[in-house]
């Protein structure tokens, strides 16, 4: 039987499995929709399935007042900010640049859990999600490190990394009195309340218009069910297990999984060069989570 940590894991490399997925679907849903329009109706389908999943299996919790604040700044934080930046930015660049700078994430979410949590990483797992960073850069920027894009969505994209960190201040506090299905339930409501006003108000005029054809749905049931839903509740699980450190750190992989999954479904050509960055993504994981203090 397998442990409860190596079950944890299972989970978090689940979600970035996931989580890789939503670029390929992000592009396809963007040649007929709006990023704002995406955003709404992902997050009003996936908090209408999951507030009515988590009451049927009893796992939806009410939180304090207090805890409510909370969700409503957790929730503008991510998805609001997050979402608005990140869809706008990979509308302005590349798949394989936007995966980059968001991979960028764990490599300053442990600077935000010493600032507010106290928590202590050693220079080995520091030296972990470095190594895990260059191998990153390797797989999706190959082996002339061409680094190209609009500058404008490269700087809307670090916006989104800053909201993701602001994110993680909070969402370990709830993680502490709440479970995943709760958290991810009640901030995907609040986050579709967030963007219902700019859906209205921007994006209305293109979305009556819109062509929705068979494929475009069935890409924006992907994202919201395994980018918002699942995801999301996979990860917020394995935060309260793993600490936010560590399990950020495994955002590292999604570029990875992209690789992986454009080349056995799309047949693009996984090059040495890549491989070899694929091995150090995966050694720098390895020593990110290792106790071992230098």
């Amino acid at each position: 039987m397998l442990s409860k940590k190596t079950m944890v894991y299972g989970i978090v490399i689940l979600s970035m499995a996931f989580w890789s997925m939503t670029y390929i679907w992000y592009k396809i849903v963007f040649e007929e929709l709006r990023p704002i329009s995406v955003m709404t109706i992902r997050l009003v389908f996936s908090a209408g399935f999951l507030l009515g999943f988590s009451k049927i299996i009893g796992k939806l919790q009410i939180p304090t007042i207090k805890d409510f604040a909370w969700l409503l700044l957790l929730s503008f934080f991510q998805p609001f900010l997050y979402f608005l930046a990140e869809s706008y930015g990979v509308s302005m660049v590349s798949s394989t640049i936007a995966a980059v700078i968001i991979s960028t994430i764990p490599i300053f979410t442990p600077y935000v859990a010493y600032l507010f949590f106290g928590d202590k990483i050693s220079v080995f797992n520091t030296f972990g999600i470095v190594v895990s960073f260059m191998g990153v850069l390797m797989v999706v920027l190959g082996k002339d490190l061409h680094f190209s894009g609009s500058v404008l969505g490269i700087i809307i994209l670090f916006g989104a990394v800053l909201a993701a960190l602001g994110y993680s201040a909070i969402i370990v506090r709830l993680t502490n009195k709440y479970n995943s299905f709760t958290i991810i339930s009640w901030q995907n409501l609040f986050g579709a309340i967030y963007f219902l006003p700019l859906f209205f108000f921007i994006d209305w005029p293109y979305f009556i218009n819109a062509n929705f054809s068979s494929k475009i749905i069935l890409n924006l049931i992907y994202l919201s069910f395994f980018g918002s839903s699942l995801a999301y509740v996979l990860f917020t699980y394995s935060i309260k297990h793993l600490g936010i450190t560590k399990a950020s750190v495994f955002t590292n992989a999604i570029p990875v999984f992209t690789a992986a999954f454009a080349y056995f479904v799309l047949g693009e050509i996984l090059s040495v060069f890549k491989i070899c960055g694929i091995a150090l993504v995966l050694a720098g994981l390895f020593m990110s989570q290792k106790s071992k203090q230098l």
